[in-house]
């Protein structure tokens, strides 16, 4: 064999193994689903619990994407309308610029300790710095408080005017912990506001009623709906103290604050502050009392209960702004 067959067999040789090496590299990863599907990747579907949550979930108002996809890519808003968005606030992380559905493992943590466990437990302090405590409800509170302290907001701009500064103004969409609480709506001088909501409603706040178990898939449990689309109540929860309740208007109270709220409501429609369907117009110029006014209007109409969470506070707002706007006192 000639010097030259010898290099290109050794040339031949070489390359083969390099081309053999290179085969041999792998480059692995690791995808983390976390849809609440997934839960059932490990969990047999004899795990009748876990079956019953995502059907009661897949019914509620956090699992529909309509309700995070507007806001639940914002940085100042994923916090609360995105699940990935609520998981990395609590981790103390940079907001996620994506929105996900409020799923299973945004309120639970299901492997740390092999039992669920909450992902918040603590006392929840509120916009006005009132401390609130409804043990497992406090989760539910981390979300559904008010944004904003009314001392701070209704007041007088740099130039001196009283102005509705933009259409989302008010304590924000959620304040159900507030008006729980007895707190943060505008007290005007000279009336008497009854801040305490009943005990019951206190205990775990948002969980003794909304998470009350029943027969339904879509009212009570994980979906936390109160009525369905039939127009069924959950009222499992109400019924362990109002034991004669058929409906939600217990002594007629929520029709009768319905009523105070469509009264103010044509009121702040006269002022100019808010329009027919109850949202603050955007620079609107009215006083004082008329900024109050609809910082309570909105109050009472974002909590969404009719005045259920409080009745009692409820109606002493409405009743002093609409005294106040037409001049009673």
């Amino acid at each position: 064999m000639t010097a030259a067959r010898k290099n290109l067999m050794i040339l031949i040789c070489l390359a083969s193994l390099l081309a053999l090496g290179a085969c041999t590299r792998e480059i692995t990863y690791t995808q983390v689903n976390e849809s609440a599907s997934s839960c059932f990747d490990c969990h047999s579907d004899q795990d009748t619990f876990l079956m019953e949550a995502q059907l009661e979930w897949t019914y509620s108002m956090h699992a529909i994407g309509a309700n995070v996809a507007y806001a639940g890519g914002r940085s100042g808003c994923s916090e609360c309308h995105s699940g990935a968005g609520f998981e990395a606030y609590l981790a103390g992380e940079t907001a996620v610029p994506y929105a996900t559905s409020i799923r299973c493992f945004s309120c639970h943590a299901p492997h740390t300790n092999e039992d669920f466990q909450l992902r918040v437990t603590e006392a929840q302090t509120l916009a006005d710095g009132t401390v609130l405590d409804i043990g497992d409800g406090n989760l539910c509170l981390s979300c559904h408080k008010a944004r904003r302290d009314v001392a701070t907001e209704v007041v007088a701009n740099a130039e001196g005017d009283f102005v509705i500064p933009s259409s989302h103004w008010g304590p924000h969409h959620g304040p159900q912990g507030d008006l729980l609480a007895g707190t943060n709506g505008y007290e005007f001088e000279g009336y008497t506001y009854r801040s305490a909501a009943p005990p019951a409603h206190l205990a775990n706040g948002c969980i003794s009623c909304h998470f009350a178990e029943n027969s339904k898939a879509d009212l009570g449990g994980h979906s936390f709906n109160m009525t369905n689309a039939a127009g069924a109540m959950n009222l499992n929860g109400c019924n362990l103290c109002h034991t004669d309740l058929t409906d939600f208007n217990y002594e007629g109270r929520v029709a009768e604050i319905d009523e105070l709220g469509e009264e103010l409501h044509a009121l702040l429609v006269a002022e100019g502050t808010v329009d027919e369907d109850g949202h603050p117009i955007e620079d609107a110029v009215t006083t004082l009392e008329g900024k109050a006014a609809t910082w309570n209007f909105l109050f009472w109409e974002e909590d969404r209960s009719h005045g259920v969470h409080n009745p009692d506070y409820a109606e002493d707002l409405l009743r002093a702004s609409i005294a106040v706007m037409s001049g009673e006192k």
